[in-house]
Order: C-alpha cells, then structure tokens, then sequence
C-alpha cells in the first residue's frame, strides 16, 4: 500500500510539474495569437475579396462544400469557404472580431461556398452575417486574415502543401542519414517508420491544402521533425522535452479545428518522446513522459480557458453557455439523435477510412489492419524480451494507441459524424505497428 501511494504520489508530482511550466508558455502563446489576430484586421480588405473572386473565376473555390477524391482543391471545401468568409468578414467592431470571427448563417438551400461567393461579391446585407463562432481560437483564419490581401487562395493551399511536403521530406532523409551513419539506429528506424507512414497514410494529398487542416498539421509534423532531430543527436533533455511539450500543445489548441490535433499530440508524446529522450532508464522515461503529457494537456487546456475567459469578458455569460453546449453535443450528451451509437461508430470510422489515402479504402483498411496484427505479435516479442529499455518503450507504444481509442471514445457524437477526417490519426497506429513489429525482428535477431 505504501509503495503503491509513493508512484501515485510521484506521478502527481510530475503532472504537476509540467502543468506549472506550461500555463506560463500558454499564456505566451495566447497573447502572440491575440496581438497578431488583431493586428491582421483591416488589412487591405478589398484585395482580400478580390483574391476570393478570382478563385471563383479560375475555379480554384467552387460552389459544392465537398469533393470528394479531390486532390487539387481537397476534398474539405467547407472548412476553406468557412474560414475565407469569416478572414472577409470584419463587419463588426475589432475588439470583438479579435475573440471570435463570425460564421455565417446559410440561406435556405445555398452552400458555405456559396455563401462566400455572395459575400465576396457584394452581399452584405445585415441578414446575410450569423453567429459569433467561439468554439475555437481560430489561429486558421488569424492566418487567412494575414496572407489574403497578398496572396491567392491557390497560391495559399500550395504554401501550406510546399510547408508539410517539406517537413515529412526533412524527417525521413534526416533518419535515413542517421541510420546511414550508424547513428542511434533503433532510434533512427523508428523515426523513419513513422515519417514513411505520414507521408502517405496521413491524407496530406486530400487535406495538406486546406486552410483549416493545414496549419494544425503543419505543427504535429514539425514537433514529429523536433523528435526525430533531438534522437538522432543523441536525445533531448528534461527541460526541452517539457518546453517543447508545452510549446506543441499551445500551438494545437490555437491551430485545432477539432480535426484530430489533440488525441494524435498527445499519442505522439506517449508513444514517440521515449525514442527521443536522452534518458533511457525506464523509470526516467515513464517520468519524462508523464510530465510532458502533463504540460501538452495543460497547454491546450490553459489556451481553450484564456479563450473562454476572452470571450466572457467581451460578450458575456451566453458565449460561455455556447462553449459548454458544444462540447456536451460532441460528448454525445443531450443529443436526440437516436441513429448514433456504437454499431454507427463503427461503421462510420469504417468508411473514413478513405480519408488516409484518398480513393484507396480497402489499402488503407488492409494497412492499419496488418499493423495492428502485427504490431501486437512485436509487442508481445518485446514485452517478454529481458531488455527493460525495449520493455519500456513497447508499453508507451500501446498505451499511445490507447489515448487515441480513448479520445475518440469520449468524443464519440464528434468522431462519428466527422469520421471522414477523424479517421486520419489512425496513422499512428499504422507507424507505431510497423515499428512495433521492425523492433521485434532486431530483438529477435540480436537475441
């Protein structure tokens, strides 16, 4: 009984730890995003609407909100058309513009990009603007608001693209040099697994352009690179692998649309930080790991609470009840849907599947079906192995798989009806099976 108190009270402790180092971060973090969202008002609005015309005019926007199989627009037009209305829409006073944009109502039958072409195009009529969107922090359309007026929307896909394309290429000739090298190999291989699964299992062909998708994408793959870089220059310390947590966390929770961010971050920290610490000790490692985890779920916390208490400040008791409403929908609390429940779950993770690689549904079924087999087989080879080292890291791996079956779990209303994009931090588990498996094969041939 004692001993069992003293491990709950040291993971307190280390929950405590990164919670106190990343509020400070967050709050960094926030206020960047809050000066620099205000900063962005205002800008030069009718080259930004003139930008929105011409996409309508070379068909780079379109009128339908989705396209399935689409690789060159991508298949999200909604979130593009959502995002691209509320950057124009500045109607309203800064100050309240600087918490919330505006998200429009549609009328009758008209689609989001519809309504975005109405808007570009000169209908503003105060019936035409909706309802204050607070769930979010926006940081997608912070950015949207910057590059607009200067850029073509065709020329901002092909950025966020060039910027994630760019990332996975660094990652995976970064590993292979190392592995080249003999440098930390079992470190190196796996890092070169799991960026092998991002770039083609990760959706970056159907979702790399979006403007909501893109820059939370864009953060999960850059900290993926900071992981790989720290392991193959022999690990990170305790202090960066905690700032870089709390860092990764704020830059979810201001970049996230709900898209899968936060249950792949935090998967990534349970599963990936122990290949790219300098500690190896697996007491050490489960330390690190827990107060990381701590600090990236107390970051996306902390920005979701400074957001919350902007928004009370600027509009009121009904934002917050707003806020609350939304995510008791997303936990399938309250909902009168009657057609949700685990036989729909299933079927709709089912067809998202196609979301990994698009118009490859039954490939990317077979992948994460092989990985997980075979996944199992190499952790079960590890878990019996009497390397305490390989022990350690298959039990994070598993339990990263299990933080991603949890968050979809919890928000359950939320992944069944958005399974089509949800559906993409299953790449997790493709990589982490893979070297789940590669890890086996060396141990048993070592052995």
């Amino acid at each position: 009984m004692m001993l069992e108190r003293g491990v709950l009270r040291n993971l307190l402790c280390r929950a405590g730890i990164g919670f106190a180092a990343a509020v400070p971060i967050a709050l960094v973090f926030f206020a960047l995003f809050y000066v620099a969202n205000r900063a962005s008002l205002g800008r030069d609005l009718p080259a930004a609407e003139a930008n929105v015309r011409a996409a309508y005019a070379a068909g780079v926007l379109q009128d339908v909100d989705w396209i399935p199989g689409d690789t060159g627009i991508g298949r999200h037009q909604y979130n593009d058309c959502l995002i691209l209305y509320m950057a124009i829409d500045q109607q309203a006073p800064a100050g309240q513009l600087a918490a919330s944009p505006i998200k429009p109502v549609q009328r009758g039958t008209e689609t989001m990009c519809q309504a975005l072409r109405s808007f570009a195009g000169g209908d503003k009529a105060a019936g035409r603007t909706g309802i204050w969107y607070h769930q979010y922090i926006h940081g997608h359309t912070m950015l949207a608001r910057w590059l607009l007026p200067v850029l073509p929307v065709e020329t901002i896909r092909n950025l966020y693209h060039t910027l994630q394309t760019l990332l996975v290429l660094a990652g995976i000739l970064m590993t292979m040099t190392a592995l080249a090298r003999r440098r930390h190999p079992t470190e190196s291989l796996f890092w070169l697994i799991v960026f092998l699964a991002f770039s083609r299992w990760f959706g970056l062909e159907s979702y790399g352009q979006s403007l909501g998708h893109a820059p939370s994408d864009a953060v999960i793959l850059a900290y993926l690179l900071f992981l790989a870089t720290g392991a193959a220059r022999g690990g990170i310390g305790r202090r960066t692998s905690l700032i870089a947590a709390a860092i990764f966390g704020s830059l979810t929770a201001i970049f996230e649309f709900l898209t899968g961010g936060i249950p792949l971050g935090l998967a990534i920290i349970v599963g990936g930080l122990p290949f790219a610490l300098a500690e190896t000790a697996p007491g050490d490692v489960r330390d690190r790991v827990i107060e990381a985890a701590a600090a990236f779920c107390a970051a996306v916390v902390a920005c979701l609470a400074f957001k919350i208490l902007l928004a009370l400040w600027i509009f009121g008791i009904d934002s917050f009840r707003e806020s609350a409403a939304q995510l008791a929908v997303r936990m399938g609390v309250g909902t009168e849907n009657s057609d949700i429940g685990p036989l729909k779950m299933a079927k709709s993770l089912a067809k998202g599947l196609n979301s990994l690689a698009a118009g490859m549904h039954v490939l990317a079924g077979a992948m994460l079906v092989t990985a997980a087999g075979f996944g199992a087989w190499g952790a079960r080879v590890l878990l019996r192995s009497g390397n305490a080292q390989l022990r350690s890291r298959a039990i994070h791996l598993i339990a990263s798989n299990l933080v991603i079956v949890g968050m979809l779990t919890l928000l359950w209303q939320h992944t069944i009806i958005h399974a089509w994009f949800m559906d993409r931090i299953f790449v997790w588990t493709i990589g982490s099976g893979f070297a789940l498996f590669a890890l086996a094969v060396m141990r048993r041939r070592t052995a």
